[in-house]
Order: structure tokens, then C-alpha cells, then sequence
């Protein structure tokens, strides 16, 4: 079975306060204004669209997050899968009038996607900007109840592949068609977003983020280091909304017909081999870090 979903599209979040939210991704993560309104603004880290979008709201919650498909086709077939395994499709009607079509639909736990079509590469490839510029949205982690339900589903409904897991399913990382090591990751608690990720040019710009967030009276919250899980690269910090943000570089390609590995991660993820490959273990904030999605 092929992946009907090629990469991450975009990550969409409500805020409370819309024009810090925006300070912090250009000035932190260093990505540019596409368009903004009053409800809505649009920003990206290339020529595509949008990758980072936000929705003024009364409460810092996700919003969906978007996988992009190859085509109308695969769209539809996501659709039908969706009906399939008696999920809900929440709309069909794209949220950006550039994507041509979409389906929304809730996990049995209420994680939110928007399957779309190729979002448009219409905007600049280089610009100005103060913070550190990604190459890409790269990948979200989420948290479940049931990680093994939520991997089955994610795997049935949009032909996605199990790269990795641990040995009870508490953690999983699934690829898209792309073959890069996860583009969804699951581990087990609250359900929600633990973290979404920009991938960077290389190590030195960990450094400057490090820097940056020091400047601003900030720190990092774990890292750097290396993921044996996916042999990224990898360092952490909060956003304004109090959204989890990793930063990360040289992810794993995995071949087309790789088989899914099953790792043993270890009491409070304490295996280096699979978590930290340079030793330091995660803290508790980032452990029990979580980010609601939106009630619907």
C-alpha cells in the first residue's frame, strides 16, 4: 500500500495573542509574512504558501494540522477511507482558497487533519528575516491514549508507513511518502500535539537559536543532541503561545520497503540508543509537555 500523503503541509494554531505569536516566528524561527488579516495569518519558511498558520482565537490550541497528498485523487481516496473506518470527515471544503481540494477529518480522539492538494509555490525562495530561517515544516508529534489505535487508523486511512516503534506501542513514528524516518510521531498520553518541528540547514544554527532565546531572556528546553530514533538532529524550545517547537536536521531517509523496527525505549524513555544518542535524557517539561487541539 502507497502513501496517499507525500509530506507535512502546514500546521494550523489558534492563539490569544496573534501579533506576538508572529513576532516570535519571524524573529525566533525566522520565517516570513505571507498575508495576514485580522482572524488569520499566513507565514512560511520557502516558496510554498503557507507551512505556519494562525487563528486568532480566545484560547492557544491546535487547529488541524495539514498533510499534503499527491493529488485530487488521493484526496478523495483519503475521503473514502475516512467513511471506511466510520471516522468523521469534519469538511471538504479547503480552509485556503489556493488549495483546490481537501478533506478534514478527526482521529477517534479528536486529532484534526486537513488532507490537501499541493499547496501553491508562489512565494519568494530567499528573503530577509532576523531569526534563523528553516528549510521546511518538517514533522508534528502527537500525543494518545492509544498510540496503537491512532498509528492503525493514520496507517489505514492515509497509506502511511510504521518506520518505528516501541515494544508496548508507546511510541511510533510514521512516514510519509517522502520516505523521510516520521512525518506524525505518536506517544502515549493526554491526546493532543506535543510538538511540531522546522527543519534547519545544520548543527550552527542550533547554536544561533540558543543565542537568540538567550537574548530574549529564554532558554532552550532539551538539547542539542541526536535522536536514535530517526538519527536527527535535534533542540527544543516554547513559543509565545506555549506551543513545543523543535528544531531539527539530517532526519533519516528510509527505503521504500523498509520493514517497521520495534526498539525498546527503556523506564522514562531512558534508552540513549533510541532517545538521546549524546546521553542527556529529556526533563520533565518536555516529557509531560501538551497542546490541545481545538473541541469540536
Amino acid at each position: 500500500m502507497s502513501a496517499l500523503v507525500h509530506r507535512l503541509g502546514y500546521i494550523a494554531l489558534n492563539v490569544r495573542d496573534m501579533d506576538a505569536a508572529v513576532r516570535d516566528a519571524e524573529g525566533i524561527a525566522g520565517v516570513r509574512l505571507v498575508k495576514s488579516s485580522p482572524d488569520r495569518t499566513l507565514l512560511t519558511s520557502n516558496q510554498r504558501h503557507a507551512e505556519l498558520i494562525y487563528y486568532r482565537s480566545s484560547a492557544d490550541e491546535v487547529r488541524s494540522i495539514g498533510l499534503e497528498a499527491n493529488d485530487a485523487a488521493c484526496v478523495a481516496e483519503v475521503a473514502r477511507r475516512v467513511r471506511q473506518r466510520g471516522l468523521r470527515i469534519l469538511s471538504e471544503t479547503p480552509s485556503l482558497d489556493v488549495i483546490s481540494n481537501s478533506v478534514t477529518f478527526a482521529t477517534s480522539e479528536g486529532h484534526i487533519f486537513e488532507v490537501h492538494t499541493p499547496m501553491p509555490l508562489d512565494q519568494p525562495v530567499r528573503y530577509m528575516c532576523g531569526g534563523i530561517h528553516p528549510r521546511c515544516i518538517d514533522h508534528v508529534n502527537l500525543t494518545s491514549s492509544d498510540p496503537k489505535t491512532i498509528t492503525e487508523e493514520l496507517v489505514d486511512v492515509l497509506g502511511m508507513k510504521l518506520s518505528e516503534r516501541s515494544t508496548g506501542y508507546e511510541l511510533n513514528w510514521l512516514r510519509a511518502g517522502d520516505n523521510r524516518h516520521h512525518t506524525v510521531g505518536l506517544v502515549k498520553g493526554k491526546p493532543g500535539l506535543h510538538h511540531y518541528s522546522w527543519e534547519f540547514s545544520d548543527f550552527s544554527d542550533f547554536k544561533r537559536l540558543g543565542d537568540m532565546l538567550d537574548a530574549d531572556d529564554r532558554c532552550l528546553v532539551w538539547g542539542p543532541g541526536r535522536h536514535g530514533a530517526g538519527d536527527n538532529l535535534f533542540t527544543y524550545y516554547v513559543d509565545t503561545g506555549g506551543f513545543l517547537v523543535e528544531c531539527t536536521a539530517e532526519m533519516e531517509l528510509m527505503p521504500l520497503t523498509a520493514e517497521a523496527r520495534v526498539v525498546e525505549v527503556g523506564e522514562n524513555l531512558s534508552n540513549p540508543k533510541v532517545v538521546n544518542r549524546w546521553g542527556a535524557p529529556p526533563p520533565q517539561a518536555w516529557i509531560h509537555h501538551h497542546s490541545a487541539f481545538m473541541k469540536l
